[in-house]
């Protein structure tokens, strides 16, 4: 059995299809078992308003396994130079391709068994798309918005470099995950919780599978 870095993968001289899902998922199975792979089986979306600390959280909770990698929500969008329209004006066309390419990143790093965290302002209604390619791999996914009360939010953006700190931007964005989010199990509240005791409990408690 061998995995070749195209398309499609060959068993027994046999060439299998890798877009379709049931087929793959077994391959997936089977190529964990045979290389002795030891892959979380979940992928994680951390989420939450601009300065809440998500990109801490998610290096953390990253470094919590043995293989894995941090998918960034802002690179991967801000890849698109020309053109390029601002997440809250845009119509759908680049958020589309923005869960595109993250779906075909995790997919990469999933056939290597490696394990994804992926960071970045991520509301309910949005995860449909990577739900649902997630299931055909048979594969969990938690989904943490982190949150805190505003005057923690205003309080950990005075403390950064003027130059980082997002003012009112947190707290707009902050009111709004509480208005979108109808799933209130999917929220965190860090006010009172360090770095290790926030990556514990999304990795720990079945409320944040979606």
């Amino acid at each position: 059995f061998r995995i070749l870095p195209i398309s499609t993968l060959f068993f027994e001289g046999f060439e299998v299809d890798r877009n379709n899902d049931i087929i793959w998922a077994v391959i997936l199975r089977i190529v964990r078992i045979d290389r002795g792979i030891k892959l979380e089986n979940c992928v994680y979306i951390v989420s939450g308003p601009p300065g809440v600390g998500k990109s801490t959280v998610s290096k953390e909770l990253a470094y919590s396994f043995d293989k894995s990698a941090v998918i960034e929500g802002d690179m991967i969008y801000l890849m698109i130079k020309s053109g390029l329209v601002a997440p809250w004006e845009d119509d759908g066309y680049y958020m589309d391709l923005f869960w595109d390419n993250v779906i075909s990143l995790t997919d990469n790093f999933m056939a290597r068994g490696i394990t994804v965290v992926i960071e970045y302002v991520i509301f309910e209604e949005q995860l449909k798309k990577i739900a649902e390619f997630l299931k055909t791999r048979q594969i969990n996914l938690k989904y943490c918005v982190l949150l805190a009360e505003e005057q923690t939010l205003r309080d950990r953006d005075s403390s950064r470099e003027e130059i980082e700190r997002t003012g009112d931007l947190s707290i707009q964005s902050r009111n709004e995950f509480l208005t979108k989010n109808i799933e209130k199990n999917h929220l965190l509240y860090t006010d009172d919780l360090d770095v290790k005791e926030t990556v514990n409990l999304i990795k720990t408690e079945d409320r944040f599978l979606v």
